[in-house]
């Protein structure tokens, strides 16, 4: 009897150590999960802090955005011949030609707007200036006769100048009053009708009003290169 005893205590001391065992598993992944909790939060806390990095990570690639938009209208403007710009500029000659004759002699005319002439020169304008300009600017390039104007003339036959550019450097306003503002060289070889080469440095500035739109583009100097492009025009 006492031996009988002795069993069921002895039973009764296992249970009980094994049930604490077992509650202590328990509170050790009750633990666990908390820890787990605690670390993701500090991980998103990271996380968040370095927002701000990647914020300065968008505003270096604004400015470098705005640069290269003003190199591509560098590139497209002083690149010549455009030979898609003198087939459909041929074409409107030859259609103003064919209005001509057929009106009386000194009767005033104008390059009908609608006609699949202009608006092929229209498309192409659209294409070379638009992505790059504001609307209020982009609208005014046309009318004022800024589009291509260093590529005038050249669909005549006996006009075949020839313009590179390179080494194009835009360079950010460093003055906190004109944040917006891009002063920018490059250099352009000429070659003119007589297969003459010259060296011309053109100098200007580009407001970029919004990231990658020009608002305002000028070209202060240019090495003379217009006054060139004039007498063999």
């Amino acid at each position: 009897m006492k031996l009988f005893s002795f069993y069921n205590v002895l039973q009764l001391t296992l249970d009980k150590l094994s049930g604490g065992i077992s509650m202590y598993n328990k509170q050790i992944k009750k633990i666990g999960g908390i820890l787990f909790l605690i670390s993701s939060c500090f991980l998103f806390a990271g996380c968040s802090e370095e927002n701000p990095e990647h914020q300065e990570e968008v505003v270096v690639s604004s400015e470098d955005k705005n640069k290269e938009v003003v190199r591509v209208v560098l590139e497209s403007e002083f690149t010549v011949p455009n030979e898609e710009y003198i087939l459909i500029q041929k074409n409107i000659e030859k259609k103003m030609d064919e209005i001509r004759q057929s009106l009386p002699e000194g009767t005033g005319f104008g390059m009908p707007v609608d006609s699949p002439e202009w608006l092929a020169y229209e498309e192409l304008v659209e294409k070379t200036y638009k992505p790059y300009f504001m609307d209020y600017t982009y609208e005014k390039l046309i009318p004022a006769n800024q589009a291509f104007q260093f590529h005038l003339s050249t669909e005549l036959e006996d006009v075949r100048y020839e313009m590179k550019v390179s080494d194009i450097q835009v360079t950010k306003s460093e003055n906190i009053n004109t944040p917006k503002f891009y002063d920018f060289t490059a250099q352009v070889e000429y070659t003119n009708n007589a297969g003459e080469v010259s060296q011309h440095e053109v100098k200007g500035t580009a407001i970029l009003s919004e990231p990658g739109k020009i608002g305002k583009f000028e070209i202060r100097d240019d090495g003379g290169l217009g006054e060139q492009v004039h007498v063999d025009r």
